[in-house]
């Protein structure tokens, strides 16, 4: 008694930890899931962070740079003597005497020195910061191209994960059936009307059936580990899909460009930074316009500001000849344009012929649903005939074990018509979303 009651109460446990063990998932939660928590999506923030920061950087080209330094000296050279000594007013007229210019003592000087440097007008800063706008564009639109291309991975996985349930759902019941077959026909082997081999074979069809329903929950535990890693979630449980598999509606618009998504966007704003920085280093050939200015303290005392002087200005330079260094980044910058056209036009092209195979693909499916369909119910009919005529004596087991098998079949390959339709209307909608 003990013992039986020992085995209920581990069975009713095993049946709690398996029902604990398949988490209910939410399409649209899984979605919010992805955005709040995804490694990758992460990482591509983290990009398009960097880009601003390097943005705000650039500002350096339009703001001013002040400095402040405190600098001692100790000399006994003839220049720099008399110069510490104009610096701070205190030249006299003994310090005129030639043996005391030519051999002066050591001398200590203090300089404190307040400096600024005011850009004025630099045309190369204009187009630096309008290349790297550009390319903040770029990153916005590929941090969205992330994203998506995500959800249409989590959506298409999803819709994996409820054809697996759909098919255990349909191999389960094959087992019931096959155990069901297993058991009449060993009665009917104790009455002498089926042979051992009988038996035999339908114990093999029985564990083909259970090794597919082994199959199939390892693929439910897989499926349901990618799709916790694309959620950023630590879940070890096998997830169970909300909803059952079923015939999305028809693509109600046209989807049949695919040059306003996201990818093709980043690479359209990524040409123009290009172009940008194309500008920039033409540019740098031009004048630069500069203002500086200068306020100094000396004295013969660390600290000490009794003489003090200024210098303001303003600097026009031109850089004529730089050996040629600009000019080769010119004509490197206009070979990496013509590329990134290039591979523009490329992406743009194998696109559209992913989308056309797509949409045919997604022709052949539709048509296929309905014969599959009519196939599994054909199936289905001729089974239950095959049965009546089995208990009749009337059919053989092999037949029968047959027949069995190929409604199995045609019940799966109506689901995998469904699951394939899902897919590829999701993969046309990836394709051909509009991010403008």
């Amino acid at each position: 008694m003990k013992t039986k009651k020992v085995k209920f109460l581990f069975l009713f446990f095993l049946i709690q930890f398996y029902a604990v063990a398949q988490v209910p998932l939410d399409l649209e939660n899984a979605i919010d899931l992805l955005k709040e928590n995804n490694t990758q999506l992460k990482v591509q923030q983290y990009e398009s962070t960097l880009s601003e920061v390097e943005l705000a950087g650039s500002s350096s080209g339009f703001m001013p740079d002040i400095s402040i330094s405190h600098t001692g000296f100790y000399t006994n050279d003839p220049l720099n003597v008399f110069g510490f000594r104009l610096q701070q007013k205190s030249v006299r007229q003994e310090d005129f005497n030639p043996e005391l210019l030519n051999n002066p003592s050591g001398f200590q000087h203090f300089n404190t020195q307040f400096s600024i440097q005011q850009p004025l007008l630099n045309f190369d800063v204009f187009s630096a910061r309008k290349a790297l706008k550009e390319k903040i564009k770029a990153m916005d639109h590929k941090k969205q191209y992330v994203e998506n291309m995500l959800i249409a991975e989590l959506e298409k996985n999803y819709v994996n994960l409820q054809f697996l349930y759909e098919a255990k759902t349909v191999v389960e019941q094959g087992i019931s059936t096959y155990e069901e077959f297993l058991r009449n026909t060993k009665n009917l082997e104790d009455q002498g009307y089926a042979k051992h081999s009988d038996v035999l074979m339908v114990e093999v069809e029985l564990a083909e059936i259970k090794n597919k329903e082994i199959e199939i929950k390892n693929n439910i535990t897989n499926l349901s580990e990618y799709l916790a890693w694309l959620m950023g979630e630590e879940n070890s449980a096998d997830y169970l899909p909300t909803t059952d598999l079923e015939l999305k509606n028809t693509l109600e618009n046209d989807f049949s460009s695919v040059e306003n998504r996201s990818d093709i966007l980043a690479m359209k704003s990524g040409v123009e930074a290009q172009q940008k920085q194309l500008k920039m280093n033409k540019n740098s050939l031009l004048p630069r316009l500069n203002a500086f200015g200068e306020f100094n303290y000396n004295d013969k005392n660390t600290l000490r500001f009794n003489t003090h002087s200024y210098i303001a200005g303003i600097s026009l330079s031109w850089n004529i000849f730089d050996g040629n260094k600009t000019f080769n980044s010119i004509r490197k910058n206009k070979m990496e344009i013509e590329k990134a056209e290039s591979e523009l036009q490329l992406q743009i092209e194998q696109n559209n012929l992913e989308l056309q195979k797509a949409k045919r693909d997604l022709s052949s499916a539709e048509a296929k649903l309905s014969s599959t369909k009519k196939a599994k119910k054909q199936a289905a009919e001729a089974l239950r005939i095959i049965e009546n005529r089995y208990e009749e004596g009337l059919e053989k087991t092999a037949d029968l074990l047959l027949s069995q098998t190929t409604k199995l079949e045609k019940e799966v390959d109506y689901l995998e018509v469904i699951k394939t339709y899902n897919l590829l209307r999701i993969e046309i909608e990836f394709l051909t979303q509009n991010n403008n």
